[in-house]
């Protein structure tokens, strides 16, 4: 009934979710106007607010893959890229609702270049969890 699973998968999915946790923390905390200036402080430690899309949305995106898919050496590449895959939709999903319930709160607007960015971000996470499998399989052959 219940999945066993090992240390370091557990240390993968606790990670997650902290930085899921704090992900949404940023969102509520911007959306009820609360610590504005540490959350402004951080857009430009990242770069601006777009460039902070998008670099949260990689690490999100590569911290979700590395938790949530087996890449262990029996697996296919195409069971990797469709569960990859799989996930980056739901990320992709979870990002699109983010945005349409900033257009739905009056201290926050929609912008579609936000969305543009973080799919992109999530999108860049998935291109380097990939290459990083398709370098870990060939260098074992």
């Amino acid at each position: 009934m219940f999945i066993s699973l090992s240390p370091i998968q557990v240390y993968k999915a606790v990670l997650l979710v902290a930085y899921g946790c704090l992900l949404i923390a940023l969102s509520a905390f911007k959306s009820a106007e609360l610590f504005l200036p540490t959350i402004y402080q951080l857009e430009a430690f990242f770069g601006g607010d777009k460039l902070m899309h998008l670099k949260l949305s990689i690490g999100l995106s590569y911290l979700a893959l590395f938790a949530l898919v087996n890449t262990s050496d029996s697996i296919k590449l195409a069971s990797v890229l469709w569960r990859a895959f799989a996930v980056c939709m739901l990320l992709i999903s979870g990002l699109l609702l983010d945005e349409l319930h900033q257009a739905l709160v009056s201290t926050r607007r929609f912008e579609w270049w936000d969305l543009a960015y973080g799919m992109a971000g999530i999108g860049i996470g998935f291109v380097v969890y990939i290459c990083g499998f398709l370098l870990r399989v060939t260098i074992k052959r």
